[in-house]
């Protein structure tokens, strides 16, 4: 493992959330679109570059994302799945610094999700020396996810509709499991997001 603390993040936007009938990354809580409070979150860390990874609606996207300071990766074959976009990111933070200690993968629609959970995470990972620190939530683990860098060279054969749950699953004996009830919303319909702002507002 690399030696230095620098913990990279990949914010995964790239989706376009048909069942929502608009983009998600561009729904307004609490005052913010959620892909500008991700970006908050992530870069409020000072771990390391960000990287947020567009597909769907990308130029629309990126023209509301009002922090300049960080990367905007664009995943040309979104409709692919989730492993590109992965991919995409850490190809992206490894052009910025080939030498991070690992990286951080996390979601613009999950809202619940801010700095103080992902500065715990990041602060297990350390502590424990573990490979890979895992979100668990329900009865499954998923992001925010860490992954150390001796898990890049899986996380870049990543295809299609691979995500980082198929590397959480190849390491589960090893990792980190990190109980984050925040963790486990779904976000994809109309019906669900009025849910939502009902019970959070």
């Amino acid at each position: 493992m690399p030696n230095t603390n620098t913990i990279g993040t990949i914010i995964l936007g790239a989706g376009a959330s048909s069942r929502m009938g608009r983009p998600k990354q561009l729904l307004v809580w609490r005052n913010e679109l959620l892909v500008n409070r991700a970006v908050r979150q992530a870069t409020a860390l000072e771990a390391g570059p960000v990287v947020l990874v567009l597909g769907a609606h990308a130029d629309l996207i990126a023209n509301e994302v009002e922090d300049t300071s960080i990367i905007v990766g664009v995943n040309d074959n979104w409709e692919e799945g989730m492993g590109g976009s992965i991919v995409t990111g850490l190809k992206a933070l490894l052009k910025k610094d080939s030498n991070l200690a690992g990286v951080l993968i996390t979601l613009v629609d999950q809202p619940l999700i801010d700095t103080t959970h992902l500065l715990e995470i990041i602060e297990i990972f350390n502590k424990n020396n573990s490979p890979l620190v895992a979100a668990a939530y329900g009865d499954t683990l998923g992001v925010p996810a860490l992954f150390s860098a001796d898990l890049f060279p899986r996380l870049l054969t990543l295809s299609g509709r691979e995500g980082a749950k198929k590397i959480i699953h190849q390491v589960q004996g090893k990792l980190t499991k990190w109980p984050l009830p925040a963790a486990k919303i779904d976000l994809d319909t109309p019906g669900e997001w009025k849910a939502f702002l009902a019970k959070e507002n």
